[in-house]
């Protein structure tokens, strides 16, 4: 059998998580690499840094072997829209029984459309940084505002076409004010509401200065973990924007971080 090329990218797992995808008992499957450089990110050594995948055939195993014990599986990363074969992924995933959830900050519209037309009952939960025109500022110069408003207007045409499938949040970074968290939530698609998420200041590691991204060492992990899972209260969405510190590793040294709704 040919699987998708990303099971041999995933940089690390969550292998239990009640607040990912509150409601549901789901493992999270981290991948690396993102197209936005947000100054705020607390998972910059995942998003920016080079670092080893787990073995595919041991992320096919656990996710085979765990499946019935599972209702969900959420993807997320860095940005894992950058990841070929995600729609195959997904569906792959989804064979196994539990249903699939991809965290994406929505700069891949045509990617997210692959992955409904390949699996339609996905699930996805995106991250809006900020009203179109302070995406240069939030993103660390990687999206305009041009390029904010055509990708994610192609997203909201999705979401207004499939309500089931998708929910939006913001983290309220300091550059956000109340009426650029209420410009955003009228930018929504009809009847869709807008999660806010707390904002909590990341510190800088030492020698990441220069990749315009804070990470920080308490809240990010490493790529190439498998971690204990931990549980704490969160919202549907989960998170898409910061993360927060992941327990010891099973497999491979280093830390690696989870989303901030499991504060």
């Amino acid at each position: 059998m040919t699987f998708s090329p990303a099971w041999e990218l995933v940089r690390g797992i969550e292998p239990m998580s009640f607040c990912d995808w509150p409601g549901k008992l789901s493992a999270v499957l981290f991948f690396g690499g993102c197209n936005l450089r947000c100054p705020h990110c607390h998972n910059a050594s995942l998003a920016f840094a080079a670092g080893r995948p787990l073995p595919g055939a041991s992320v096919r195993s656990f996710a085979a072997s765990h499946a019935k014990w599972l209702d969900g599986f959420v993807v997320t990363g860095g940005e894992p829209t950058l990841v070929p074969g995600l729609s195959a992924f997904a569906a792959e995933l989804a064979a196994l029984g539990p249903e699939v959830k991809i965290d994406t900050n929505g700069m891949r519209p045509d990617v997210v459309a692959a992955v409904l037309e390949r699996l339609p009952g996905a699930r996805f939960s995106v991250d809006v940084k900020a009203p179109f025109a302070k995406y240069g500022l939030v993103t660390g110069g990687a999206a305009t505002e041009a390029e904010a408003s055509a990708r994610l207007g192609e997203v909201f045409a999705l979401a207004a076409r499939h309500p089931d499938r998708f929910a939006f949040r913001t983290t309220l970074v300091p550059e956000l004010s109340p009426t650029d968290v209420r410009e955003i939530r009228e930018a929504l698609p009809p009847g869709f509401t807008l999660v806010e998420q707390p904002y909590r200041k990341p510190s800088r590691s030492k020698g990441e200065e220069g990749n315009n991204a804070q990470a920080d060492p308490q809240t990010r992990r490493m790529s190439g973990d498998l971690v204990h899972p931990t549980h704490r209260p969160g919202d549907f969405e989960g998170s898409q924007g910061q993360r927060h510190p992941g327990p010891a590793a099973l497999h491979a040294p280093g830390p690696q971080g989870r989303s901030q709704a499991c504060r």
